[in-house]
């Protein structure tokens, strides 16, 4: 680089290359360099260029990759041959050993346990149990505890006539429900059952269902203690409310029907009677309040109704059923 002198006198010029037009950089212009004050150039600026093409070093462009203008990323080496995800080490295998002892084709004998769980398809473990315990502790002498002869009239070995009634049903306290010693349920009925829960009660002489007053009769009473008796009640108490004779026949005939009770006529009443169902009837005025069990005889009264026993109109084990209930027309509600 020489020095030579402006035309104008007032500077000198720095000329690149030792001063030879020829040997200037095509792309680098003179720098004017007053005395006395700065180029202004960023010292980056006035660094020497390089090459031909008279770039700046300093502003020199990154050399394009292959891929494209921007550095190529390198690519990650794959982790797997089946995905991008690494390939799940399969777990060792245990062989299990093998059994040596001899084989043999017959069954197995059940244990004590699982003899007592298939001894009834209805019988659990716990009452297995029970049984168990309770035949430890009774002795080998203990009447069985179920029997399938269980609730039959012949079991209890005591007759009722009707005259004179069950210890037990004696009871005057109106609120307070009795336990029959003779009861029919449901898949067991007959009418000679039937006949004896009826004649245990002894409506006619049983001082628990006399009259409360000379028009206060307790059928309602008796048709509840029957009821409660043949498994199919007619409620003396709607939840903490004790109903009366009129309520009971209401229950009856409204509540009665999703109960379990179906109307019918006194003729189709008295034969399901017969078959050992309960039937009750009631007047067909709903302004009368009455209640009668009808009996299961195949013998009817001279008007050609049923017999019933009631404490109603007429008290007592076997009256006419007119009688009972002081009307001729009569509805009847049977359990079946």
């Amino acid at each position: 680089m020489a020095e030579r002198e402006n035309s104008s006198g007032k500077g000198k010029l720095l000329d690149l290359d030792g001063g030879d037009p020829k040997k200037r950089p095509t792309g680098a212009h003179p720098v004017a360099s007053a005395p006395g004050r700065s180029t202004g150039l960023h010292p980056a600026a006035s660094a020497p260029t390089s090459g031909k093409t008279g770039t700046n070093p300093a502003f020199a462009p990154l050399a394009p990759s292959k891929t494209g203008s921007h550095p190529a990323a390198r690519p990650l080496p794959p982790s797997s041959k089946t995905g991008s995800h690494p390939a799940a080490r399969p777990l060792p295998t245990a062989s299990l050993p093998a059994v040596t002892g001899p084989a043999s084709s017959a069954p197995r004998e059940p244990t004590p346990f699982q003899k007592a769980q298939l001894s009834s398809a209805f019988q659990g473990a716990r009452e297995a149990q029970s049984k168990a315990v309770l035949a430890r502790t009774l002795g080998k002498t203990a009447a069985p505890l179920f029997s399938d002869d269980e609730d039959e009239a012949t079991a209890i070995g005591v007759a009722y006539d009707g005259e004179n009634p069950a210890k037990e049903l004696v009871n005057r306290d109106l609120w307070k429900a009795v336990q029959a010693p003779v009861q029919s349920r449901e898949g067991r009925r007959s009418a000679e059952l039937y006949q004896t829960v009826i004649n245990q009660f002894a409506v006619g002489k049983n001082p628990r269902y006399e009259n409360d007053a000379p028009d206060k009769p307790r059928g309602h009473i008796f048709v509840w203690d029957v009821s409660r008796a043949m498994n199919c009640e007619i409620p003396h108490f709607a939840g903490a409310k004790e109903l009366s004779l009129g309520q009971t026949v209401d229950w009856l005939r409204h509540e009665g029907p999703m109960r379990g009770w179906t109307r019918a006529s006194v003729e189709d009443a008295h034969q399901q009677a017969q078959a050992g169902m309960l039937a009750v009837a009631i007047p067909r005025d709903l302004k009368i309040k009455q209640l009668a069990v009808l009996l299961p005889d195949e013998e009817t009264s001279p008007d050609g109704k049923p017999y019933a026993a009631a404490a109603g109109k007429v008290r007592g084990n076997r009256v006419k059923l007119t009688d009972a209930l002081g009307v001729f027309a009569i509805d009847c509600f049977v359990h079946l």
